[in-house]
């Protein structure tokens, strides 16, 4: 594997060096370190499967005998047989699927981490926390479950421009499941599911003091499933609309900031076209057919505050797990590669490398 010494560095049009990769890399690299592991691992799945299938169709049979046997009980054997089956059934997916789950992190996802950047380090168990959700302020109510898995930190580093980007990112679900009482009385009703997806925390390029600034998207405010989970802000409150130049933008984006000043000092035409590149991208994939995007399946929140920029993103999928009805092939990997590819992406995107504007 190249270290980062070795390796070509990829340049924009400003001289700043791009640390996301291309498909054509990443599939260089599988070919050579991750092809065969992954092949021997696809055996292993189909071997599974096999083994599943004589099971489920054994099951009736198995149900019909049962009741034949004790037919001078089939009160009592009725409810339990089918739960009984049901459950031996199970416990034999559940077993193996963790297996081969536990297996592809093992074998996939940390060569994958160091191939994206080797400052990277990864942790299967950690995740970012439930605070780091609540300092967005997006949501009408703090959420008090959060829990997530598979955190990936490190820095991203210009030789020329000698600066470093800090990040970390996991994956994180928040909820809002209790009920806020004052005095005996219920003044918050629960929300439930807030957001589950992927959660960035980025260090960002500019100073902008004090201020806090939130970006959403428009097209949630009227949906009543979502809005009624948005916080929302009066002509009183503190944190003001702010209108800007971008038609594009301020159709896709609702902006809110306690700032305005520095609400376009972070918000400037380049960071809006590339916040929309960002967000508009899809990538394709490699043997399997590309499906369409659904909009409910990328909601992105974006939070601006004290010299960091939180990115959640509600995707409603589990990341960084195998589905092994699915055959195990390149694009298993390359969905894995996307996920991390994103952050690299957006710092690329907002130039988030420019020692110029470093605080």
């Amino acid at each position: 594997m190249l270290t980062e010494e070795m390796r070509e560095v990829k340049r924009n049009a400003y001289g700043l060096e791009l640390f996301a990769k291309e498909k054509t890399e990443f599939i260089a690299f599988y070919e050579k370190h991750l092809k065969e592991e992954l092949e021997s691992l696809e055996v292993e799945r189909k071997k599974f499967m096999k083994g599943l299938i004589p099971q489920i169709i054994a099951a009736p049979f198995l149900l019909l005998f049962i009741y034949y046997v004790f037919r001078d009980i089939t009160l009592f054997i009725i409810p339990a047989a089918p739960i009984a089956i049901t459950g031996w059934i199970g416990l034999y997916w559940m077993r193996h699927k963790k297996k081969l789950e536990s297996r592809a992190k093992v074998i996939i996802v940390p060569k994958l981490v160091k191939f994206m950047n080797s400052y990277f380090t990864y942790e299967p168990d950690g995740s970012l926390t439930i605070d780091d959700v609540n300092e967005m302020r997006i949501f009408k109510h703090r959420a008090d479950v959060g829990f997530g898995d598979d955190l990936i930190k490190g820095y991203v580093y210009d030789r020329d421009e000698d600066a470093y980007t800090y990040l970390s990112f996991s994956e994180m679900i928040v909820r809002n499941d209790y009920k806020k009482r004052q005095k005996g009385k219920v003044i918050e009703k629960p929300l439930g599911m807030l957001a589950a997806g992927l959660l960035f925390k980025v260090e960002f390029n500019k100073d902008f003091g004090r201020s806090f600034t939130m970006i959403k998207p428009r097209w949630l405010l009227k949906k009543r499933k979502y809005r009624k989970k948005l916080k929302k802000f009066d002509k009183q409150h503190i944190m003001q609309e702010v209108l800007l130049e971008n038609p594009m933008f301020m159709k896709k984006f609702v902006v809110h900031s306690t700032d305005q000043i520095e609400a376009r000092v972070i918000l400037q035409t380049d960071t809006m076209e590339n916040l929309l590149e960002f967000v508009n991208y899809v990538p394709d994939t490699i043997e399997r057919k590309r499906g369409k995007r659904k909009k409910g399946r990328f909601i992105p929140y974006f939070t601006f505050y004290n010299n960091q920029v939180y990115i959640l993103i509600h995707t409603g999928s589990n990341h960084f797990i195998l589905n092994i009805m699915k055959e195990l092939n390149i694009d298993t990997v390359y969905d894995y590669f996307k996920d991390i590819n994103l952050v690299l992406r957006f710092i690329d995107d907002l130039n988030l490398n420019l020692k110029l504007y470093k605080k």
